[in-house]
């Protein structure tokens, strides 16, 4: 008897062992998906090459790691157990609040303003975005419009744990575009101020506990003020949006879930009934239907979803993140890139320009610079503007700068502006050097020891100051290099000094950087740019 037990145990151990494969092998029993931002990971090839190299080792453990038998339900055990003994989450970016509320990390971080990208640029887009307001209603009759949505981070401030400590006044992208954008009257819609207003007051909840996006409902308040502002600045009136009842549902619905989901636990959150609005649209012949391209992040789904751009405007465009184009990329991949932008812009009755406080630090993600090379008065230091541009929409690129700001103490503006000289300076020198001049190269050598003592103990013998040697150096190197360069730097600084000691000229410049939302520095150096490019062509 004994003898047949130990078999049994045998026989039901080695099955425990063998099931994970069998399940990997044959799909037994049915698993749920596992939730959130990851690549899963393809087997590696199996060949002579990669076996004796080590490679096909290295990449099929961490392959049949993800791909054996239970293996989500295994970490949704994990995660459960973590969840509900340690409140400790797994989820890349997911932050356990107060009460239960989730927040993804990138709001809390814009809230902490450790992405702040500094005054300088800031104020630049928003002066441009001004004037590019100005111009297309001027040309083209276009009402361009800012709408900062809410973030949760900002709404919910009192549920952020406390080792996060909130930025100091005025040094978040949100608190200075909003006032800023304000003073230079710029059509804005500042949902995240008004739904701080209105959130002890609502009668429902603007954001889920484990939602990251405004809540089904919320969304409404948006929508109905983006309709009333396009009402307003347009004098139409456009088709209405009835609401016919509310319905509460603990079945969460559209995105009131999306940060719970990616925890991938076994069971679902408390998190108590939702309200769900159900509408119908009106439309008769007194009601207009405009011209409106929305650009926007992932908080406009709700009201693309909902159909109202279909049901009140007269298109439905919408290009995520400046990238894809809806509702276009349905029916095949189609990108704004592919688009003949200024085309598409001059279509429009209205262009609303969406962003949350978490994506701010991309400003404009590109939008501005391309108008602006088309209406604005461009200047070589534009190019700098649109590598930094750039740099702030590779989100992996501007996580590191923001690492490296803190791990060095730099103001995150100082190490993106180092970054965009180094990328502008490598790809194009002969621009750069014609636009900075021997700026770099003095910089390089105040850093290079050696470099610096040789030049010390010249400036000695000659009896000239430091700073003079230093200078003659690098001007001795561009003229060897980049005589054209330095040809194009000279002539436009000596420009720059006419233009400020005629004072009819001067005065020209300056009425014209007002018309322009330009600095005084800004306009004078591209029209001494402009009066260059005009003698180059002479010659």
């Amino acid at each position: 008897m004994a003898g047949r037990l130990k078999h049994i145990a045998f026989i039901l151990i080695l099955a425990a062992m063998l099931l994970p494969a069998a399940q990997s092998v044959f799909s037994l029993f049915p698993e749920r998906e596992l939730h959130g931002d990851f690549t899963p990971k393809e087997r590696p090839v199996l060949n002579d090459s990669t076996w004796f190299s080590g490679h096909f080792q290295a990449g099929f453990e961490p392959w049949l790691e993800e791909n054996i038998g239970f293996h989500n339900g295994l970490v949704r055990l994990h995660n459960q157990l973590d969840y509900s003994l340690f409140l400790k989450p797994h989820a890349d970016g997911v932050v356990r609040g107060k009460h239960g509320n989730l927040f993804e990390y990138d709001y809390i971080r814009a809230w902490m303003g450790k992405d702040f990208v500094g005054e300088d640029l800031l104020d630049l887009k928003l002066r441009q975005f001004r004037f590019l307001q100005k111009h297309l209603k001027e040309q083209f009759d276009i009402d361009l419009v800012l709408v900062l949505e809410p973030g949760k981070a900002s709404l919910y401030e009192e549920d952020i744990p406390e080792r996060y400590p909130k930025a100091v006044p005025g040094k978040t992208n949100y608190e200075f575009m909003s006032k800023r954008a304000a003073a230079l009257g710029i059509n804005l819609i500042d949902l995240n101020r008004w739904y701080k207003k209105i959130k002890d007051t609502s009668s429902y909840p603007l954001f889920p506990l484990q939602g990251t996006h405004w809540s089904e409902f919320a969304m409404w308040y948006a929508a109905d003020s983006l309709i009333a502002y396009i009402e307003d600045l347009r004098g139409i009136d456009l088709p209405e949006v009835v609401i016919d009842s509310i319905a509460y549902s603990s079945v969460l619905r559209s995105t009131d879930y999306d940060q719970g989901i990616t925890l991938n636990l076994i069971f679902e959150l408390d998190h108590g009934p939702m309200p769900y609005p159900h509408f119908h649209f009106v439309e008769d012949s007194a009601h207009s239907k405009p011209n409106v391209l929305t650009i926007a992040d992932s908080y406009y789904w709700n009201i693309f979803n909902t159909r109202i751009p279909k049901n009140l405007f007269n298109n439905e465009a919408f290009w995520y993140f400046y990238k894809k184009v809806y509702p276009d990329s349905y029916f095949g991949d189609k990108t704004v890139a592919s688009l003949n932008i200024r085309q598409e812009v001059e279509k429009q009755d209205v262009v609303f320009y969406m962003a949350t406080e978490r994506f701010l630090y991309m400003i404009d993600r590109g939008f501005v610079d391309d108008l602006w090379r088309f209406y604005g008065l461009t200047q070589s230091r534009d190019e700098l503007t649109r590598i930094k541009t750039k740099i702030l929409i590779d989100i992996y690129w501007f996580n590191k700068l923001v690492d490296e700001a803190e791990e060095k103490g730099m103001e995150l503006s100082a190490v993106l502006n180092r970054h965009a000289h180094y990328v502008f300076r490598q790809g194009n020198p002969e621009l750069y050097y014609g636009t900075y001049g021997p700026e770099a190269i003095i910089k390089d050598i105040r850093r290079n020891e050696s470099w610096l003592q040789d030049l010390e103990k010249d400036a000695a013998e000659r009896g000239i100051p430091l700073g003079e040697r230093i200078i003659d150096e690098a001007r001795y190197i561009l003229a060897k290099d980049y005589p054209t360069a330095l040809t194009r730097y000279d002539r436009v600084e000596q420009l720059i000094q006419n233009i400020r000691s005629d004072s009819s000229w001067y005065a020209y410049v300056l009425a014209k950087a007002e018309r322009y939302y330009m600095t005084e520095e800004e306009m004078v150096r591209a029209e001494a740019e402009w009066v260059y490019s005009e003698e180059a062509e002479q010659h």
